[in-house]
């Protein structure tokens, strides 16, 4: 394996750490959790510190109560729409970096 591609293989894996605990820290404070884990997976500590510094929003102020959904429809605290997204996403980078990985070696 190439230098280049351990790097790229080390940063995508620390970006993946960073973006789903970066997430699940969105989820707690009422934030868009899909948004919040592409910032932490492209900018690791820096969006992870961002996220720390805004103050949780008022389950009134994030979606209105026409919009909100059925327990049924939920996985735990985030909508199971942004959690299939987030699985897509990982899947992908995976994919990609399979792809590197035996293009290059």
């Amino acid at each position: 394996m190439s230098g280049f591609f351990q790097i790229i293989l080390i940063y995508a894996v620390v970006g993946l750490v960073i973006g789903a605990f970066s997430a699940f820290i969105a989820g707690e404070k009422n934030r868009d959790t899909f948004y919040w884990f592409l910032l932490g997976f492209l900018f690791n500590i820096i969006s992870l510190l961002a996220l720390m510094a805004v103050p949780p929003l008022k389950e009134s102020i994030r979606k209105p109560k026409s919009q909100t959904l059925p327990q049924s429809k939920r996985v735990g605290n985030y909508k199971a729409e942004n959690v299939m997204r987030l699985l897509l996403f990982v899947l992908g980078i995976m994919l990609i970096i399979l792809i590197g990985y035996f293009n290059f070696s």
